[in-house]
């Protein structure tokens, strides 16, 4: 008995270092790079010594110009400070170089209540003039404050005016801000699609994340008070719930197939095979599949029952030959037959969907009712326009009234229906441009989806992608110009740094005022430092002490010991960093920060030697005074520093 268990003993052990060797084996292999290029690609031009500007642009949509060259789609201006640490990197301005900033008669126009069509292109870049960033990231408390001045002239002063004052300005706003929303969203699916590294050339993923969160929260209300580690960490949270939501909707959309009898084939446009689908109808097929009622599928669905429309038995409308497989699903478009099993049949498409709505598959085309997407958003434009702008139902007054619209708006969502606008325009507006960009679809159904698209624009203020796509080359080349010595960005990033410097350690209350006097001038005055020589290395020290704290304040907010999720030496270099850089400080805010911070996180640990470090950095941060000098630099203690970057580490 003994002699057994020792041999099986023997084998368990055989088998564990077998598997030992197996794995080390495995991780001293080479990772072997993808063999599909992204379809986006970074590129860096430099902006004096201290700064970048990073161009994304888009391999996909080689030929739609006309000619085989790349398009440029988004430009970020990177501000490095001249060296190559990322923890003193920001962000200050974004470009979409697809934007066509309208002409004074779309704006006319966009005033004009129950106006649902676009007309003419948008203006072209005046001769000489700046291209105008789609956000300023320096400063995002600025546009929160001056879009509530908006609306409290709207309600205060033109909402008690006569019905065609409040109805024309309520129009000009709405298509106003739809239009901003179309475009920050077009930005935000680009970035999510930008490829993210550590090289200087490129953005890293801590960047992207920052980005996005940023134009994200710039359809919130007050979205533009919320800190930089916090929108860092809100960009990478929706980049997991996007993927989250697409995952459910391509199985509720697979599902719905197979139990109707058509074909689901995901579309792959714009590099992108997760975003959208298409369902097949076979033409060749007569009866209809066998089970439970399907009324609520084709409810989900948006589409009438196919199997009981007349007109597919003699289709007159687009139709393809599609590759079927062995397991009944569809091949790649324009596949040949290669494989035994396939064959060919007739199909006609019934819905082009979007995955990245919220709730359920969002329909985009119904190629057998062209209008049915348009009635459906007209329809809500024109009762949202008569009860706001013409009955004039407030919000405070009448608020029985959108309590039960809120209600119904549930109802309707919980049985399938896409009630969110906000939500439906997202959609629509990446889906118009991946469509733009897009070179791999079958020309002739490509042809087909641009014709129906066109329908669902219903604000005069929108331009046709194409044209946006065609201009991003000359915006492109203008900022090109404007990054060279002399042009306007080494003058928009010196007064970024200011803007910085003055925000450093300034209180809540201050930033308010602050802002409100930048939109109450209309954006005349913004609050600066003064110019100073030393300024660069001042906001290097800003930048550390931000990323530092940062990182030491998400370790405190997990409430476990610190070195459960990162090295104690990891930690302790922070800790230190941070008591090198503080003693500089002024700001009574962020030594107060600082100090719960640190003891905070010496309450947290089990580490003695992290505790000492910590114990250490709250007593040189007590010990040290603050410079209160009128000549003092803003939240910098006004002692001599080091002329170097690299001093400050």
């Amino acid at each position: 008995m003994a002699g057994r268990f020792r041999f099986c003993l023997l084998l368990l052990l055989c088998a564990v270092f077998a598997q030992a060797a197996d794995v080390e084996q495995r991780q001293q292999l080479p990772v072997l790079p993808e063999s599909k290029p992204s379809a986006y690609y970074w590129k860096a031009t430099p902006v004096g010594e201290t700064a970048q500007l990073l161009t994304l642009f888009c391999r996909s949509c080689e030929g739609s110009l006309g000619a085989a060259q790349d398009t440029p789609v988004i430009a970020l201006l990177r501000d490095t400070l001249g060296d190559t640490e990322s923890a003193n990197d920001r962000v200050s301005c974004i470009w979409l170089l697809s934007y066509t900033r309208p002409t004074w008669q779309k704006r006319l126009l966009s005033a004009v209540p129950f106006f649902y069509w676009h007309v003419g292109s948008g203006s072209s870049l005046a001769a000489g003039g700046r291209v105008a960033p789609l956000v300023d990231l320096s400063a995002p408390h600025h546009r929160v404050l001056s879009g509530i001045g908006r609306d409290v002239l709207q309600w205060t002063m033109l909402d008690p005016m006569t019905t065609p004052i409040r109805a024309s300005s309520r129009a000009y706003r709405t298509n106003e801000q739809d239009h901003e929303r179309l475009h920050l969203e077009e930005a935000i699916s680009y970035l999510r699609n930008a490829p993210a590294s550590n090289d200087p050339s490129m953005p890293s993923q801590t960047q992207l994340d920052t980005v996005t969160a940023r134009l994200e929260l710039r359809r919130k209300l007050l979205g533009g008070f919320v800190s930089e580690r916090q929108a860092a960490h809100l960009g990478k949270e929706t980049a997991f719930e996007q993927e989250r939501i697409r995952s459910r909707n391509w199985e509720v959309l697979r599902e719905c197939a197979d139990r109707t009898g058509l074909l689901f084939e995901p579309l792959n446009m714009a590099g992108d095979s997760q975003q959208y689908a298409i369902l097949w109808f076979p033409l060749a097929e007569t009866r209809q599949p066998a089970g439970a009622a399907l009324g609520p599928i084709w409810k989900l669905l948006n589409i009438k029952d196919p199997w009981k429309d007349e007109r597919l038995k003699d289709w007159k409308g687009p139709a393809f030959d599609r590759t079927i497989n062995e397991s009944g699903g569809l091949a790649p478009a324009n596949q040949a037959l290669d494989a035994p099993g396939e064959k060919t049949a007739r199909m006609a498409p019934l819905g082009v969907y979007s995955l990245n709505y919220p709730k359920v598959p969002l329909l985009l085309i119904d190629f057998r009712d062209k209008l049915h997407i348009r009635r459906h958003e007209l329809t809500q434009r024109a009762i949202n326009e008569i009860t706001s702008g013409v009955i004039g139902i407030s919000h405070f007054t009448n608020w029985y009234y959108y309590v039960g619209a809120d209600l119904y708006n549930f109802v309707v969502s919980r049985r399938g229906g896409a009630t969110d606008q906000a939500e439906r325009l997202d959609c629509y507006s990446q889906f118009r441009v991946a469509l733009a960009l897009d070179q791999q679809l079958d020309p002739a159904l490509r042809q087909e989806m641009q014709k129906r698209v066109r329908s669902l624009a219903v604000n005069p203020l929108e331009t046709a992608p194409g044209e946006e796509i065609r201009a991003a080359s000359v915006r492109y080349a203008r900022l090109q110009q404007e990054a060279g010595p002399g042009g306007a960005l080494a003058d928009q990033l010196d007064k970024d740094r200011r803007s910085e410097l003055a925000s450093f350690g300034e209180s809540r209350s201050s930033a308010i005022a602050h802002g409100l006097l930048h939109a109450a001038t209309l954006s005349a005055y913004t609050h600066r430092a003064k110019p100073d020589v030393g300024d660069l290395v001042i906001l290097d020290c800003y930048r550390r002490i931000q990323t530092q704290l940062g990182f030491l304040d998400s370790l405190v907010q997990a409430g476990t010991p610190p070195e459960v999720a990162y090295s104690s030496s990891r930690v302790q270099d922070s800790v230190t960093t941070l008591s090198t850089l503080m003693p500089r400080v002024r700001s009574s805010k962020v030594r107060a920060h600082v100090r719960s911070t640190l003891q905070a996180l010496q309450e947290l640990s089990g580490d003695s030697t992290l505790r000492t470090e910590c114990l250490g950095a709250i007593r040189v941060l007590d010990r040290n005074g603050v410079d209160t000098r009128p000549g003092a630099a803003p939240g910098i203690v006004a002692s001599p520093l080091p002329q170097t970057a690299e001093t400050v580490q």
